[in-house]
């Protein structure tokens, strides 16, 4: 059984992704190339809803929850070292997406200014991290180690959504069989979309390492852009955006699986 700080996680992160689909695809099908996209303008879109800093406080809740848990378990918890990695990374990723988060709704300085600007004001962060990194003698190889491991994450998330590893958590048992079905292959839509997001963004931070170039360092809004200047244009944007969205309604039904 997951504890309630997973369940909590879960669904803060399905919500964003949910929002993070819905604000691409608009900007996909408009055209509109000035709007924040990716965390960033996910985390905005909740925020300028009604109660929309309750929602985002939420949001920061149940991230920080699923991170120290997962940062716990890492520690704790059974299984193996690759799960205890795995475990410790997600923990990891989770509580900078809580950090992102709570800076957005204490409206620390230097991010009320990003809106409106570059699709990418939420890289600067990491682009700073990047730029240290490439400064060490050792920092290149240690990114470039790291983009492959991005990588390799994306493509077991695409062979997940495909149906070749692992299962997925909706038994058939517990829900309605169609609504099981309907919760499964929308599910594997999504995990191929975040696959490719998350292969794309690794490929970027090789890219950085090879060349020592922070710059070359892309957000998910960035590779979303990214996706809409491949020959298969704003359509692949706007695909790729719906199975964000898609990733969305996956985590949170990971949060009603058991």
């Amino acid at each position: 059984m997951r504890s309630a700080a997973e369940r909590a996680g879960y669904f803060a992160i399905g919500l964003v992704y949910l929002a993070m689909g819905y604000v691409s695809a608009r900007i996909a099908v408009l055209g509109a190339r000035d709007r924040d996209h990716g965390v960033l303008g996910a985390l905005r879109f909740l925020l300028d809803r009604p109660h929309g800093a309750w929602v985002l406080g939420a949001v920061v809740a149940g991230l920080a929850a699923i991170a120290a848990a997962h940062l716990v378990q890492s520690l704790r918890g059974p299984g193996g070292a690759v799960k205890r990695i795995g475990l410790f990374v997600n923990g990891f990723g989770y509580a900078a997406l809580a950090w992102t988060a709570a800076r957005l709704f204490l409206h620390v300085r230097g991010v009320r200014g990003v809106r409106g600007g570059s699709n990418e004001g939420d890289g600067s962060l990491e682009r700073a991290g990047v730029s240290w990194l490439l400064s060490e003698s050792w920092g290149a190889a240690v990114l470039e180690i790291a983009g492959a491991a991005v990588v390799l994450g994306g493509l077991w998330e695409i062979g997940q959504g495909l149906g070749l590893s692992g299962r997925l958590p909706f038994r058939r048992g517990r829900l309605p069989r169609a609504l099981a079905k309907l919760l499964t292959a929308i599910s594997r839509f999504g995990l191929v979309a975040r696959g490719a997001t998350l292969a794309a963004l690794g490929y970027f931070l090789i890219r950085a390492a090879e060349a020592l170039d922070p710059s070359a360092v892309r957000t998910v809004g960035g590779v979303l852009d990214a996706f809409a200047h491949t020959p298969l244009g704003p359509a692949f944007m706007g695909v790729t955006a719906a199975g964000l969205a898609a990733y969305g309604v996956y985590m949170a039904g990971i949060a009603l699986a058991e």
